[in-house]
């Protein structure tokens, strides 16, 4: 099956949607599909291969826009337009081929429902009701939602039938992030840790007061400096023991996972996005680590895994966080979460969502026909 991957994204980027990216394109690669990434030419031309530690390069083609400098209106419909082009360029020399396209924006797939090709949409969120939404969805081959509750609230705005829609969670490279349990060290403070960029609807804010009530261990956040922390929370009074290291290379990742006693995902109430709709990678990630994980009980993070593999907090209580990193710590390694997670990460793994995505492409693709 020839696809083209439709994406308004910068590649390669440190961003968490850049990894998901290339992940599912060596995926499904892996899996006997003939993949090319449509991106807009724009940031440093590194391969991705290298940049993000992948088994083999893919094939990657970056059309023309303006500079997103310009604003990103601007250059995201230069790229809608880019994008279309060569699209329809390739159906007039009689190329046959599936469109996949995800939703790195509100509107730069508008024209692929005039391609008058099959096309596939992964959805990270739910969407305004309206024309384009609308079109997408009636003329889309399948769509594929991160988790149930996106999928039921398309259905109920848009009604798509359920038939129509595959969850599928993000993935993880299981091993890349399978480790060995943690070593004794000798380190005078045990270590909680967290990896990922800094943004305003994770719920930060409850991290700095969570760490005062450990005083006994150190907290480690992956992904961003102090600097950006206090821009990003207005919090400037922050505790001896929580340590900033900034964005890591994301081959760098395990190495840092591997220090850690306990890992870490939050989430709060404050934000539909943090609440309902995000699939972490992060909480992928951990799940074969060896590593006990903590984690907000919000909807959204439920959706993916259950008490049987973490420890659940109450979102936005620092008294609730604190404490279940307490129980986690003092379990440690012989948890039962630990073992269970470790064979929930088989379940979410790059191999197998690709897998179930061309399946269920192919399924669509023959009932189009």
């Amino acid at each position: 099956m020839k696809i083209y991957y439709l994406a308004n994204a910068r590649m390669p980027t440190e961003r968490a949607h850049g990894i998901q990216i290339a992940k599912m394109c060596e995926a499904l690669l892996a899996a006997g599909a003939d993949i090319t990434l449509v991106v807009p030419a724009r940031g440093k031309k590194q391969l991705l291969q290298e940049y993000y530690g992948l088994s083999r390069e893919i094939s990657l083609v970056r059309v023309p826009v303006f500079p997103y400098a310009l604003g990103f209106w601007i250059g995201s419909c230069s790229f809608m337009l880019s994008a279309f082009f060569f699209l329809f360029l390739k159906k007039l020399r009689g190329e046959r081929f599936v469109v996949y396209t995800i939703d790195m924006d509100q509107f730069s797939f508008a024209l692929v429902p005039f391609l008058s090709v099959p096309y596939f949409v992964e959805i990270h969120d739910t969407k305004p009701q309206g024309f384009l939404f609308s079109l997408l969805f009636r003329r889309a081959l399948g769509i594929l939602t991160i988790n149930h509750i996106i999928k039921k609230k398309l259905c109920e705005l848009f009604g798509i039938s359920s038939e129509k829609i595959l969850v599928s969670p993000n993935g993880i490279d299981v091993a890349r992030f399978s480790l060995s349990p943690k070593a004794n060290t000798g380190e005078r403070r045990k270590i909680a840790l967290s990896t990922g960029q800094f943004y305003d609807w994770k719920g930060l804010e409850i991290v700095p007061a969570t760490a005062r009530l450990l005083p006994d261990t150190q907290c480690i956040l992956v992904g961003g400096t102090r600097d950006e922390f206090m821009h990003l929370t207005g919090i400037r009074d922050i505790p001896d023991n929580l340590e900033f290291v900034g964005k890591r290379p994301y081959p760098e990742i395990p190495a840092w996972l591997a220090r850690a006693d306990v890992l870490f995902v939050i989430g709060t109430k404050q934000n539909e996005y943090s609440y309902y709709h995000t699939s972490p990678m992060k909480l992928f990630e951990y799940l074969p680590t060896l590593r006990p994980i903590v984690a907000a009980h919000t909807p959204a993070i439920a959706d993916m895994v259950s008490d049987k593999e973490v420890f659940f907090y109450e979102p936005d209580s620092a008294a609730s966080f604190a404490s279940a990193i307490q129980r986690a710590l003092a379990d440690g390694s012989h948890a039962p979460q630990v073992s269970a997670a470790r064979s929930l990460a088989e379940k979410y793994s790059w191999k197998s969502r690709a897998e179930k995505v061309l399946s269920y492409l192919s399924q669509k693709r023959r009932g189009h026909r």
